[in-house]
């Protein structure tokens, strides 16, 4: 394994212990009917952003690849000053690189 990927792999798993400890806390809540609180507000939200793995972008950027869009892939990887995809290891980064290569050959 190399070095990126242990990194990678210890932010998920900060990411997922964090989850876990919010998940507790409110199961923790709803069990205690002495501690009741008012529901919040509804507010619209956002969309959650999905959380691409390292191999379904590798994915999608080889199907582009694949459909003759081999430059436009490179350039979308050079304009993050990077020369191969694993060398991008922040999950939010994937995302916006997913973004941007929706958009190829779609226009």
């Amino acid at each position: 394994m190399t070095k990126k990927e242990r990194m990678f792999l210890v932010d998920g798993l900060k990411k997922l212990a964090a989850d876990i400890a919010g998940l507790a806390g409110v199961l923790e809540g709803a069990e205690a009917p002495e501690q009741k609180q008012d529901p919040p507000a509804v507010e619209s939200a956002p969309a959650p952003v999905k959380v691409y793995t390292f191999e379904e972008v590798r994915a999608i950027l080889a199907e582009k690849s694949r459909k003759g869009f081999r430059a436009e892939v490179k350039g979308l990887l050079a304009k993050r000053n990077v020369e191969q995809l694993s060398d991008i290891t922040d999950p939010d980064e994937l995302a916006a690189l997913v973004k941007e290569a929706e958009g190829i050959g779609n226009g």
